[in-house]
């Protein structure tokens, strides 16, 4: 895999580097950016899209035989979101929890992906994640019901990628999945412990100048095989697929980078198995669905509709003469239109 290293997301003539990174850019320099056909400096174009057309957010869960637990913070500009959900695998029930704020005051971003900040604090809600260059945690309060306390050991290969969105636009994205991670989860009277030699975490930070209508399949997910052989995958169809994609998986923490991937699926089952494969033939798995969440939000200029499927994932991971088989590891998939 061809890689490189850049040290800021915007390059001197303003516009983002494209391309794919061997570690996160050490700055995000968004108030350099110039708009596409634009000549530069403080434009009302340029704040507008700053201010409400930039589109950010940070997803951390963890999966293992018990739960599937995932948590994100999301700032759109104009407004921001808190969402997160415990998917208990024994009983098939799911704790959900949505907080939409207006403006991005509650929603606080600081730092990149690999050494930042990202926090969010609204009346009974208080959570913040830390991006450190070998660690990230997570603590905090949601509804005064859920609290977690959660710590996880990234990967020394993520998998950075920024790309082209539309003829204007661009999408920076920063994935792993399968790492260690460890803690406490517990909601009402009830609590989980978490431990890092039988749980996976999936971590998402995403950040850019967006289509007013996006779609996306995502796939991730991990675990250890019957070989020992901690794994972890990232699969995306929809997005991120303009001169490079953001397809990749893990084995003992070395990335495999992978072609673009389709996505079967019965649009009018979620809960029917969802088969991923990529084009080069590395990826070729089965997803088999335990239980869903969903929602369709409409509120103004905002919509977001999704399925999101929790389960297992079975199938073969290929790369580099290393031929892994996945017969029970877990994660979710998803279908989720976005216009913003």
């Amino acid at each position: 895999m061809d890689t490189w290293n850049a040290d800021t997301l915007i390059d001197e003539r303003g516009r983002p580097r494209f391309g794919i990174y061997s570690v996160p850019p050490s700055l995000f320099n968004l108030e350099d950016f110039r708009p596409y056909g634009s000549r530069g400096g403080n434009s009302l174009s340029k704040r507008l899209i700053l201010a409400f057309r930039m589109k950010r957010w940070q997803y951390l869960g963890v999966c293992n035989d018990d739960i599937i637990f995932g948590v994100a913070v999301v700032r759109l500009g104009y407004l921001c979101n808190l969402f997160a959900y415990l998917f208990d695998r024994r009983t098939g029930t799911i704790d959900e929890y949505n907080i939409i704020r207006p403006g991005g005051k509650s929603a606080v971003f600081q730092g990149t992906s690999n050494s930042g900040t990202v926090a969010f604090t609204a009346g009974r809600s208080s959570l913040a994640i830390i991006n450190g260059p070998a660690t990230v945690s997570l603590k905090g309060t949601i509804g005064g019901k859920l609290s977690v306390d959660l710590g996880f050991e990234r990967y020394a290969e993520p998998l950075v990628c920024l790309t082209r969105a539309g003829l204007k636009g661009f999408n920076y994205t920063h994935k792993e999945a399968g790492f260690a991670g460890s803690g406490k989860i517990s909601s009402g009277e009830m609590s989980w412990n978490i431990d890092a030699g039988q749980s996976c975490g999936v971590f998402d930070y995403t950040l850019g100048y967006l289509s007013r209508h996006t779609f996306w399949n995502w796939a991730a997910g991990g675990g250890i095989d019957s070989q020992e052989n901690r794994v972890g995958f990232n699969c995306v169809q929809g997005i991120n697929e303009t001169g490079f994609t953001e397809n990749a998986f893990w084995i003992n923490g070395r990335l495999f980078k992978v072609d673009v991937v389709h996505f079967r699926y019965d649009d009018g089952d979620f809960l029917k198995p969802w088969d991923i494969a990529s084009n080069d033939g590395r990826v070729t798995i089965r997803f088999v669905p335990e239980g869903i969440r969903s929602a369709n939000i409409q509120a103004g200029l905002f919509a977001s509709r999704f399925s999101q499927p929790f389960g297992r994932f079975q199938g073969s991971l290929r790369g580099n003469g290393m031929d892994v088989q996945l017969a029970d590891v877990s994660g979710f998939t998803e279908e989720h239109y976005a216009r913003w």
